[in-house]
């Protein structure tokens, strides 16, 4: 290797600055070299969900040969452009036989919203939008054809398209109508039916929808429906009698393949001779606490079992009193009880009321 004499200061100096430039830029480039071969090797021999980042920004170090470690998404055509493939897994799936009979409901707007406001011009019809539900009603099902009818309002207005609006519904952009849904939960929840054999029901009809798609359904409805039950449990506890019960169920503890008790409470009441509305509520265990949070400040008379968190309630006064073989308190309540009750069976012996 050649050396080249250097005798002057200064330049000396000048060639002293230039070799640490190097030096700099040599490190830099040994670092960004090692950053390159770490995501590399995370890239070919790391877990399978660190392999492939496809969402890379524009700061995400980049190097040449490498650019199909990225696969590209798959895609499917759809008229004039792409869209990516939905990949539920059967998840959301429904499949209908071709020969299910459709029922056509069509929705328009009314006779004044075909005038336009601002020339007098009538609208001129221009389509269809046309959306389709699932629906039931007794023995059988069909497919609901919802038609809304598009009109253009005139070029000398402010321009646009005027269509009537869907109708409103329990679950929006749910592919089930409401009817088929009442039918799915009156199965489950009144004839004791698993989602499992409503679905074979439905498959044995050709029409295919996924048990978690039921499920979702289900668990949908239900929170849809709360404000129903908030009404149906302010009525119960509004009226002057209140019947109660509570019975055990199995709960499936998760990860130990065994089964715990639980419990059902059953609340029914509400104004008329038979009541009218019951509601259901689950607790893990059979705690005394449950029906003192479920009646709340109720100081009506309850009927019941003999089962000791009924009698403590009545003990410390929140009640009238609870018939079925409780203990009333005689002085101030026998005579309402009388009242309401021996004609309709009931007796007295000292100060224990039977019925």
């Amino acid at each position: 290797m050649n050396t080249v004499q250097i005798s002057d200061p200064e330049q000396l100096q000048d060639e002293v600055f230039s070799l640490r430039d190097k030096v700099k830029n040599y490190e830099n480039e040994v670092t960004t070299l090692k950053e390159q071969l770490a995501w590399l090797t995370k890239q070919v021999f790391g877990q399978k969900s660190e392999k492939i980042i496809s969402d890379l920004d524009s700061n995400q170090l980049t190097f040449e040969g490498f650019e199909n470690l990225i696969p590209e998404e798959e895609k499917k055509e759809i008229k004039g452009h792409t869209r990516s493939k939905n990949n539920r897994k059967g998840k959301d799936k429904i499949s209908l036989p071709p020969n299910l009979p459709v029922e056509q409901e069509i929705i328009d707007i009314s006779e004044e919203e075909k005038i336009c406001s601002e020339t007098g011009k009538p609208l001129v019809k221009i389509g269809e939008e046309v959306s389709y539900k699932l629906a039931h009603k007794p023995g059988s099902y069909y497919l609901k054809e919802i038609i809304r009818l598009k009109y253009a309002l005139p070029k000398e207005s402010e321009g646009g398209i005027r269509t009537a609006p869907l109708p409103e519904t329990l679950l929006p952009k749910c592919r089930a109508d409401e009817s088929l849904l009442a039918e799915i939960c009156t199965k489950k929840f009144a004839d004791h039916l698993p989602l499992y054999r409503i679905q074979e029901h439905l498959s044995r009809l050709d029409i295919q929808i996924s048990r978690p798609l039921l499920s979702n359904w289900v668990v949908q409805s239900g929170l849809a429906l709360y404000p129903l039950y908030l009404e149906m449990q302010k009525r119960i506890l509004g009226s002057n009698n209140v019947f109660a019960d509570e019975t055990p169920v199995d709960l499936q503890v998760p990860g130990k393949g065994k089964t715990h008790q639980a419990y059902m409470w059953v609340l029914a009441g509400g104004d008329g001779p038979s009541p009218p509305y019951r509601t259901y509520h689950f607790r893990l265990n059979r705690n005394h606490c449950h029906i003192g949070d479920l009646l709340g400040s109720y100081r009506g008379v309850l009927h019941s079992d003999k089962y000791g968190a009924y009698e403590t309630l009545a003990k410390e006064k929140r009640l009238y009193g609870v018939l079925a073989g409780r203990i009333l308190e005689e002085s101030l309540w026998k005579q309402k009880v009388e009242t309401l009750f021996l004609g309709s069976g009931f007796f007295v012996k000292s100060d224990i009321y039977f019925c």
